[in-house]
């Protein structure tokens, strides 16, 4: 009997030294790839960051900024701040320059139900809520009583503008029927450049919010064509914002991939760890404040964003493939400008 305690006692001691070289390991290699601050980058970026507030500053957008024929913000979803950024992004470009149109990653049927609600001046909240709920099919962590508030916020400034300002949605989107072959990016740019023929837009600005990948103006590694590479690829003029997040929650309603907590909550999925890791976001981290939303511009003259893979290699042990840039490639060829999100609330359940 001794003897078989002291056996369990050897495996259990064994068990527990293995479970501690993991952690150990799994912490070092996180902060390898992390990197330590980089002195070249923060030098660089303290001259090229704002803080934003309540609403955008224009501090860091030149003139060729403008030029942009379409504004893409690029978000991992579930965090509340992303959709207070897409209103703001919006109203921003309709005042300073009059886009009016917003692309959306939803189909177009979605899209003209959130047309109607926009142009009733009764303001139907069932219709909304339809709108929402319709969206979770596609986007569960994006389908929230933040998403129906910032549309709530959008229609109230729908009505004060004149009717050339008024707010438009286009659905770009396949439909769940659409069986035909072909990634769901590449569809997406047929759609918008479809919509743009058949309207008659040519000479229109255009935004939207989508899903972090969806922005990115190059292929990776993987080769997957992205919805903004097929739109660089048509030599339409595009900027990239995208989102990252430090110290935040995150919605994740429950699902059968995953184990939910019973608040739907998480706070392992942001961008230095444990579970998803951006190379370069300590430098970020550095030049931002807690409870804050800061935007970087990452491709001014001699920024080493130019020739560097920082902020756009990313590794991820759960949610999603690692981002591993395409060889020649670097940060400034998939994004413009980054926005970093801390203390960022989750989104929440519709009410």
């Amino acid at each position: 009997m001794k003897k078989f305690a002291k056996i369990v006692k050897y495996i259990f001691v064994a068990f527990v030294s293995i479970c501690l070289l993991f952690l150990l390991y799994f912490f070092i290699d996180n902060k390898l790839f992390l990197e330590s601050k980089n002195q070249d980058n923060l030098t660089y970026l303290r001259e090229n960051t704002v803080e934003i507030t309540n609403s955008i500053n224009d501090k860091l957008f030149d003139e060729d900024f403008y030029k942009s024929n379409v504004f893409l913000l690029g978000e991992i979803h579930g965090y509340a701040d992303n959709q207070k950024l897409d209103k703001e992004l919006l109203i921003f470009l309709n005042k300073k320059i009059g886009l009016k149109y917003y692309i959306a990653e939803m189909d177009s049927l979605i899209a003209k139900k959130l047309n109607n609600f926009l142009t009733d001046s009764l303001k139907n909240q069932e219709a909304l809520k339809e709108v929402v709920l319709a969206i979770k099919k596609r986007i569960p962590q994006q389908s929230s009583q933040e998403l129906f508030d910032k549309w709530n916020d959008i229609h109230d400034y729908n009505q004060k503008v004149s009717d050339s300002l008024k707010i438009t949605v286009i659905g770009i989107d396949k439909n769940f029927e659409d069986d035909s072959k072909g990634s769901r990016d590449l569809a997406m740019a047929i759609n918008f450049q479809h919509a743009i023929k058949n309207r008659k837009l040519e000479h229109e600005k255009f935004y939207g919010l989508f899903g972090y990948f969806h922005v990115l103006q190059h292929t990776t590694e993987n080769g997957k064509e992205t919805f903004a590479s097929e739109l660089k690829k048509s030599q339409i003029k595009t900027t990239s914002f995208v989102s990252y997040t430090i110290d935040s929650e995150m919605y994740l309603p429950k699902n059968p991939q995953f184990p939910t907590p019973e608040n739907e909550r998480v706070n392992w999925v942001n961008a230095d760890g444990p579970l998803q890791l951006v190379k370069g976001i300590n430098d970020l981290k550095e030049l931002s404040k807690p409870n804050s939303i800061t935007l970087f511009k990452i491709n001014s003259k001699d920024s080493p964003f130019l020739k560097s893979q920082c902020l756009i290699t990313v590794k991820s042990r759960v949610f999603g493939e690692n981002i591993v840039p395409s060889i020649g490639t670097y940060t400034t060829d998939y994004f413009q400008y980054v926005f970093l999100l801390r203390n960022s609330k989750a989104l929440t359940k519709l009410k």
